[in-house]
């Protein structure tokens, strides 16, 4: 044991500093706990906090050279794995596209079952998707959905942006396959509602009007989200159906629940549509007569 020479446990005070937004502080704290105490456990976590310090007042590349030296020195140890992983989120914040994936597979090389794991995959996905590779994170997706079906929000997440990206090249079948994997389940009602959303438009587009009236009606009930997109397409879909009453009468309560509604002028337009179709359906029961 060594003798404490700090008044007040020296993380705690740095901690304080940090939380108070005295990052510059904080980070003298830990230089001292590393100068005072070399060759103890207390070293790799002044170093990690040093890091994250330096993270949080946008000095990134004195954070880098931080986790650098906790993956050259300490690589057997858990701050190594939070420093690789630290690598990549700083560079995806630098908006820095390739160095932020190559962070990422570095990462997932040396931890293929770490913590940050599942993480790793998303963001890379993300990246992936933003820069318009699309076949790569549908591959990272499909990690998430094959190997952490446990992890709902990346989970769910990853279903529904590979759904959004089958939808793109108009392979609807494909998208419905991986927004089912989010409405087969209900536990969290907001992704539940957003993928039933995408599925009823990828139906839509399919010209699948039937199982696309299923469900919008199915969202427009009052525990689900989306209510204004939902009645905008089923009145749609009553109108694409040739039930020109129902979709007369839908686009009316959408009228009237959201007078403010992007479409007001598209429900317009085709309630004066509706109700020609309408009378003329009538008119030729009328002459049948």
């Amino acid at each position: 044991m060594f003798q404490f020479v700090f008044s007040i446990d020296p993380f705690t005070e740095a901690k304080t500093l940090s939380e108070k937004g005295k990052y510059a502080e904080a980070i003298k704290v830990y230089m001292r706990v590393k100068q005072l105490y070399p060759d103890t456990e207390w070293v790799p976590r002044s170093i990690l906090q040093v890091a994250l310090n330096y993270e949080k007042m946008n000095k990134y590349d004195d954070a880098i050279a931080e986790y650098k030296t906790l993956i050259e020195k300490y690589s057997t140890l858990h701050v190594a794995e939070e420093a690789y992983f630290a690598i990549g989120r700083i560079r995806t914040t630098q908006n820095m596209a390739v160095q932020a994936v190559k962070a990422y597979e570095l990462y997932l090389r040396n931890y293929p079952k770490g913590e940050f794991a599942v993480m790793a995959y998303f963001n890379e996905a993300a990246i992936y998707k933003q820069t318009g590779n699309k076949d790569e994170a549908l591959r990272c997706f499909n990690e998430i959905l094959n190997n952490y079906q446990n992890e709902l929000w990346f989970h769910s997440w990853a279903a529904i942006y590979s759904g959004d990206i089958y939808s793109g090249r108009k392979d609807y079948d494909r998208a419905i396959a991986k927004y089912q994997k989010v409405t087969d389940s209900d536990k969290n009602k907001v992704l539940y509602s957003l993928s039933l959303l995408h599925l009823a438009q990828a139906n839509m587009e399919k010209n699948d009007f039937i199982s696309a009236k299923n469900a919008f009606n199915e969202l427009t009930h009052k525990d689900n989200f989306f209510q204004e997109e939902a009645l905008y397409g089923l009145g749609k879909s009553y109108y694409k159906l040739g039930e020109y009453k129902l979709a007369k009468d839908v686009y009316t309560s959408l009228l009237q629940m959201f007078p403010e509604t992007i479409w007001r002028k598209n429900v317009e337009k085709g309630l004066k549509l509706m109700d020609k179709k309408i009378n003329k359906q009538r008119t030729e029961a009328n002459e049948e007569l």
